[in-house]
């Protein structure tokens, strides 16, 4: 797997909003995968504040932040892999948080191919009917063939997508709000 944001900056109930609305949606998953968990705090918010009782599986390219995670995990139902072949189960439920890009864009080049190809690594992830968060993405993923052949978007009342500048495929830069975070799987 290719690294795609390289910076590890995040923070306890980072996207309340966000964590919310899918709380309200998706009220009890069998198993969440933080996507890109880097020092494991959006792991611990997901366990102390929304999803108390459920399995979370946190994943980072990172072999130290991982090593790091598990020494300081102190949650029974938190997990923490460096791989992804490691995981043993998919998840109903996704979140791939500011993991989809390089920011600030000045970290270097982000390509749409890079993308696309672990967003087929995270759909290998996710169950049927499950539920993916993308947040704060370079790109679209409603411009992938992934989007168009296996999911659909849902509509959600909080409709900020984030603060990373994005993209059209044809890297052309986008003008509009784009309003979609939330997508279904329907189909394998």
């Amino acid at each position: 797997m290719k690294q795609n944001q390289i910076s590890h900056a995040t923070s306890i109930n980072r996207y309340p909003n966000i964590f919310k609305e899918i709380k309200s949606i998706i009220p009890s998953p069998k198993q969440i995968l933080s996507f890109g968990c880097s020092t494991g705090e959006e792991c611990i918010t997901l366990q102390e504040l929304y999803f108390p009782t459920i399995k979370i599986i946190g994943l980072d390219i990172s072999e130290e932040v991982i090593t790091n995670n598990k020494n300081k995990n102190k949650f029974k139902n938190i997990e923490y892999y460096s791989k992804v072949d490691n995981i043993s189960e998919k998840s109903d439920l996704i979140f791939a948080n500011s993991v989809l890009c390089r920011w600030p864009e000045s970290e270097g080049e982000y390509t749409f191919e890079l993308f696309e190809n672990t967003l087929k690594i995270i759909d290998n992830l996710l169950n049927k009917d499950g539920y993916l968060c993308i947040y704060n993405s370079k790109y679209l993923f409603t411009e992938t063939d992934l989007f168009k052949n296996k999911y659909k978007y849902v509509d959600t009342n909080y409709k900020e997508t984030g603060f990373v500048t994005k993209y059209h495929k044809n890297y052309k830069k986008i003008t509009i709000q784009y309003p979609y975070f939330l997508f279904k799987k329907i189909a394998l």
